[in-house]
């Protein structure tokens, strides 16, 4: 578990893929790569969780977890490529912020829901406009050429 920048306790879960490309010096280093990649990785993504806020983590954990195994030098040392790394699931270790957390959770949702709503309701709008645009050009070319018909009937008939 870990701590965000405003206190919210976290327990993380991840995945992470990596691959040995350098057995040399793989072995140079370390006689153990799976127990030093894995607390390595943990290590560094804990770090950047402290740093930000849970609304921050929330918005951007696969970000921080990509920043946690990229350019990091560590790896290369040791003869080790990691693919990714992937929260695979977190929750708040405090029950009450948990419940918090899925309230944030559901207002999310229902937000989002709402703005997918509101943009198919403009959308229809929109169409309708069109719509009453395409008319009224049409009325208005139909009221031109009723016109013209009219001056050459009349023109015709001598008028």
């Amino acid at each position: 578990s870990t701590r965000t920048a405003d206190n919210v306790e976290l327990v993380l879960e991840g995945t992470f893929f990596w691959e040995v490309v350098d057995i040399p010096k793989m072995l140079q280093f370390t006689s153990d790569a799976p127990g030093d990649v894995c607390a390595h990785a943990r290590s560094s993504f804990i770090s950047l969780v402290s740093k930000v806020t849970l609304r921050e983590f929330m918005d951007t954990f696969n970000d921080l977890a990509s920043r946690a195994s990229s350019n990091d030098s560590f790896y290369e040392n040791r003869g080790i490529a990691v693919h990714s790394l992937e929260v695979t699931h977190y929750a708040c270790a405090d029950a009450s912020t948990s419940a918090i957390l899925e309230q944030i959770i559901m207002e999310t949702t229902n937000r989002m829901n709402r703005l997918s709503k509101q943009a198919s309701e403009n959308e229809v709008a929109l169409s309708q406009i069109q719509g009453k645009i395409a008319q009224a050009q049409g009325r208005a070319e139909l009221d031109k050429i009723e016109q013209t018909q009219g001056v050459e009937s009349a023109e015709s008939a001598g008028v």
